[in-house]
């Protein structure tokens, strides 16, 4: 069924839009990242553990080590940007939906608090594996 999510997740994005590839220039957490324009980008749909929290280290290590140094294509969420200022996207690699990857493999949760603005909510709402990861903490 996970399987099924994400395949269709993946069509969907495939009927929008995407801009870049943008070369992902730095890793600021689990779900946060600087591309070669000088853009911050903030994961859309998504919350990983902040600094002082149990498994930001593992979140931020497994977005490190999917996109750093990486062409990444993004694609714009219902809100263009956060509160705080940064683009708010979902990033695709190499046909992977990144956000999807970090909710199933437990690395972050889906952000609730935005889900009327978020466009894959309740997709990501099913990828939620409460088995692994920050959900052990």
């Amino acid at each position: 069924m996970r399987k099924i999510l994400i395949l269709l997740l993946l069509f969907l994005s495939a009927c929008t839009p995407l801009e870049g590839p943008y070369l992902v220039t730095n890793v600021i957490d689990g779900d946060t990242l600087d591309i070669e324009t000088g853009d911050r980008i903030r994961l859309s749909g998504i919350n990983t553990p902040e600094t002082d929290e149990c498994y930001y280290s593992e979140a931020k290590e497994a977005l490190s080590d999917l996109v750093l140094g990486k062409e990444v294509y993004l694609e714009r969420d219902v809100d263009n940007r956060g509160k705080y200022g940064r683009l708010l996207r979902y990033i695709h690699l190499d046909g992977n939906m990144i956000n999807a990857y970090l909710v199933q493999e437990g690395y972050a949760k889906v952000y609730d608090k935005y889900n009327a603005t978020t466009k894959y909510y309740l997709d990501l709402k099913e990828l939620e594996n409460k088995d692994k990861g920050l959900w052990l903490c």
